[in-house]
């Protein structure tokens, strides 16, 4: 098991560098790989310009299905190039750099970093929204029934991750003082190990690692979903928002390939669960427990509240909430010193529109 990159939260901005903690991978990582495609494999002419599209491993996701199947090259007239980064920081500098066009995988917390340090950014897909993919498990029989049952005792989970961000926002609905609760950092696998030898009763944790506590004693007390309008965790596709301007039609046939690959998993689930987990590193169990805490969207579920949305309804949007909510909460915790204004501009769906328009 390995930190969700993607799920962590910034806790360093350097410039010029742009070194931006990002979210993170379920599995195991694949292999860093730099995968040019060409005219043969489905690419562009020579005169085509070259797209390079940055991703993470964020386990089982549609989008390793389009990767899988080869979908970016096939849709976009350029010369595509998947570029595999471990980690936000040198992806984010690399997107405000212009060397990456595109950026999938991204939480909604780094983005909004990213935001702050002026990277020309804009949020073009939900990729899913974590739902019951991660959340608090306590032990059966330890007295802790309710959250406010935390008072007093530790909780162990990732400093620096999405995880304090959850617990705190539930903490504070339910009037509960979060200095009443004691954090221990540790990683997700030192959680298991401390868990199995009876050193820790509660923890907030994502997949692999929450889920085997659950079976091992555990029971959940909650979940991402719980406060899922007030700090929505989604994992995001972005684009330089510049170079865009320039490039609408490259733009369009990327959403088509996301689009691809979501309608393969819908139409053939079994052997696309089968290529998420391989591209991922993970086993097909693994891959359908992860799919089961997500919720997954299509072109037209972009459009919705509940995602991008449309119109003057992108301000109220729940991704445009997820950009909001995380730069109040990196500004609490003295990650941002001011939170950006107006988060709708940073959201686009126009793209998706036109695709879901056929156009």
């Amino acid at each position: 098991m390995s930190i969700r990159w993607s799920r962590v939260m910034p806790v360093a901005l350097l410039a010029p560098a742009l070194a931006l903690a990002g979210c993170g991978s379920s599995g195991g990582a694949p292999a860093a790989k730099s995968t040019p495609t060409s005219a043969a494999a489905g690419g562009g002419t020579q005169n085509e310009p070259t797209v390079v599209i940055g991703y993470e491993n964020n386990g089982a996701d549609p989008e390793m299905v389009a990767i899988a199947q080869n979908y970016f090259s096939k849709y976009m007239h350029a010369h595509v190039e998947l570029r595999f980064f471990s980690s936000g920081p040198a992806s984010l500098a690399a997107l405000g750099s212009g060397a990456l066009q595109f950026m999938t995988g991204i939480g909604n917390p780094p983005a909004v970093a990213a935001i702050a340090q002026g990277v020309p950014l804009q949020v073009i897909w939900a990729q899913e929204l974590y739902t019951k993919d991660e959340g608090l498990v306590v032990r059966q029989g330890s007295g802790i029934n309710s959250l406010k049952d935390l008072q007093g005792k530790t909780v162990a989970l990732v400093v620096g991750s999405t995880s304090p961000f959850e617990l705190d926002t539930a903490l504070q609905l339910q009037h509960i003082p979060i200095s009443s609760v004691q954090f221990n950092n540790m990683s997700p696998p030192s959680m298991v190990a401390a868990w199995e030898r009876n050193q820790i009763d509660a923890a907030y944790v994502w997949d692999p690692a929450f889920d085997t506590m659950l079976h091992n004693g555990g029971k959940a007390l909650m979940y991402d979903s719980d406060v899922e309008q007030q700090a929505p965790i989604f994992n995001l596709a972005v684009v330089n928002s510049q170079w865009a301007k320039s490039h609408p039609d490259l733009v369009r046939e990327f959403i088509q390939a996301e689009q691809a690959g979501y309608a393969f998993y819908q139409a053939h689930p079994n052997q696309a669960i089968a290529a998420m987990a391989k591209e991922a590193g993970i086993s097909v169990d693994l891959a359908k427990t992860e799919l089961a805490g997500y919720k997954l969207y299509d072109v037209n579920a972009q459009l919705t509240p509940e995602g991008l949305g449309t119109g003057s309804g992108v301000a109220t949007s729940l991704v445009t909430k997820s950009l909001t909510s995380a730069a109040q909460y990196l500004q609490s915790i003295h990650s941002l010193t001011s939170v950006p204004k107006d988060m709708a501009q940073y959201v686009n769906p126009t793209y998706a529109e036109a695709v879901a328009k056929g156009s």
